[in-house]
């Protein structure tokens, strides 16, 4: 139960509501979310009936999330003979962590093109974050269901929850800094979002700050995550910290495609 998403449940007119703090896209079905959301409906019901709260009879469960910050019913259960339909949980990340495998040391050792910097866009401003990231399908949705929303999400939401749907349990250590661990693996991450009127390239100040919490965090690798553009010091930095990387804006369609399609 520990990666359903935040929700109210309660019983009205002999039925069950499952309301989740969940953004809807602003129009159109998302199949992929629907189905994630009601497959957590009916664990909720099972943990529930579990420990027992008496739901037996109760012929019906409606899942509801929420669109414009109204909620909108989205799925309706069936619960004949007292029983829960079995819902597929969604593919919505074909290559995560799994007992050996960390896919955050796996980006140094060749086998992904993140660490190479594309040409550097013209200007001082930065388009924002949910204009420029491509996601699939089912990253969108799985994001939506950690309640950030795909399109007004920004850097400091988007990063744990992609981790975390990665399959990494993420546990914070400060103002935008995490413990990531999975493959066997742990890994120091600290997240930098741009903001409005910021410079847009990230300051070396801050890399080293970021090297220097790395070194005191007694974790694997170092992971530094932002949607500003990286200067051509983060080359330097890996070369001399090789269990450290620099996943900037250039670099971060990569990233999530390769977490998105392994």
């Amino acid at each position: 139960m520990a990666d359903t998403p935040a929700h109210d449940f309660h019983v009205v007119d002999h039925e069950i509501v499952i309301d989740f703090d969940v953004p809807l896209p602003t129009s159109g079905d998302d199949e992929v979310l629907t189905d994630l959301l009601t497959h957590h409906a009916g664990e909720i019901i099972r943990d529930r009936r579990d420990r027992g709260q008496p739901l037996e009879g109760i012929p019906v469960a409606r899942v509801q999330a929420k669109r414009g910050g109204s909620l909108v019913e989205i799925a309706v259960l069936e619960l004949e003979a007292n029983e829960i339909p079995e819902i597929d949980l969604p593919d919505l990340v074909r290559s995560r962590v799994t007992a050996g495998y960390d896919l955050l040391a796996r980006f140094g050792e060749g086998e992904t093109d993140v660490l190479s910097l594309s040409v550097r866009r013209s200007g001082d401003s930065l388009a924002p974050l949910h204009d420029e990231i491509r996601l699939t399908v089912g990253l969108a949705a799985g994001l939506r269901s950690l309640g950030v929303d795909p399109e007004t999400m920004t850097m400091t939401h988007f990063a744990p929850g992609l981790l975390r749907l990665a399959g990494y349990r993420l546990s914070q250590r400060g103002e935008g800094s995490y413990l990531a661990i999975g493959g066997g693996s742990s890994t120091y991450v600290e997240v930098v979002g741009h903001e409005p009127g910021d410079h847009p390239e990230l300051p070396e100040s801050r890399i080293n700050s970021f090297l220097f919490a790395y070194a005191g965090s007694r974790s694997d690798h170092g992971l530094m995550m932002t949607d500003k553009y990286g200067p051509y010091a983060i080359y330097a930095k890996e070369r001399a910290n090789p269990r450290c990387h620099f996943i900037t804006r250039e670099r971060l369609q990569s990233f999530v495609d390769a977490i998105a399609l392994g």
